[in-house]
């Protein structure tokens, strides 16, 4: 599944997250935080990687050539594919199989992966990037015990987690998500707001600067046809 993310100063949708949801024969999805963690268990987590990259990406040139081109394709790397050494292997060899440009696709590593063995993950994500890729910490904040690791980590953009966005207008959520903002803008990196539920918290976020949002308020996840069909309504 996709869900659009928008640029919230401008309104325009700049592309999409690719989610992957287990769907059951009774129409509900299983989430992946159940899924997943069996899928690294068992050792699928490689081979099922690798298909969530290859389908987001042949669905990102589809998109490119149906009328939408230079959208984003952001799609999350877990820890066991980032352990694996045929990690940069495989990344090249979807990248020539689908032929889309690496610069539109924005790979996803969570705040806690990224901090540990930070010597082997900048190195690794300086690869990475060397291929053309844009590189993401996502759920950032929940793993805020360091900051050193975003001074030796070439990442293009950090991912506000929703816990943080769904309180942006209780307490000293505010001053959380504007010290996150600033951040981000100090070290030269887009700031996305995540789990944006209702109009209060994306005229907060947009207040506060974020680059870009995600979420319910603007669309859920949705299947590849529901995505076109959302794209199209909204170019009219």
């Amino acid at each position: 599944m996709y869900q659009p993310k928008i640029d919230i100063q401008t309104g325009n949708t700049i592309g999409v997250e690719a989610l992957v949801r287990w769907p059951l024969p009774n129409g509900d999805l299983v989430s992946p935080g159940v899924f997943i963690p069996l899928a690294e268990q068992s050792g699928l987590i490689i081979r099922l990687g690798e298909w969530i990259l290859r389908t987001a990406l042949t669905e990102l040139r589809n998109l490119n050539e149906n009328g939408w081109p230079g959208l984003e394709m952001g799609v999350n790397l877990s820890v066991a594919q980032l352990q694996h050494p045929a990690l940069m292997d495989m990344l090249k060899t979807v990248l020539s199989d689908t032929g889309v440009d690496p610069s539109s696709v924005d790979l996803e590593i969570t705040e806690s992966i990224a901090m540990r063995d930070m010597a082997h993950k900048s190195q690794l994500i300086s690869e990475i990037k060397a291929l053309g890729f844009k590189v993401s910490v996502d759920d950032f904040g929940t793993g805020f015990s360091s900051l050193n690791y975003l001074q030796k980590m070439p990442v293009d953009c950090l991912k506000i987690d929703q816990t943080f966005v769904h309180a942006v207008n209780e307490g000293n959520g505010r001053d959380i998500v504007e010290l996150i903002v600033t951040l981000g803008r100090k070290l030269n990196m887009r700031v996305i707001a995540e789990g944006v539920e209702t109009e209060a918290q994306a005229n907060t976020v947009s207040e506060l600067g974020c680059d870009e949002v995600q979420g319910y308020f603007f669309a859920h996840p949705l299947t590849r046809e529901q995505l076109h069909d959302w794209l199209a309504k909204r170019s009219h």
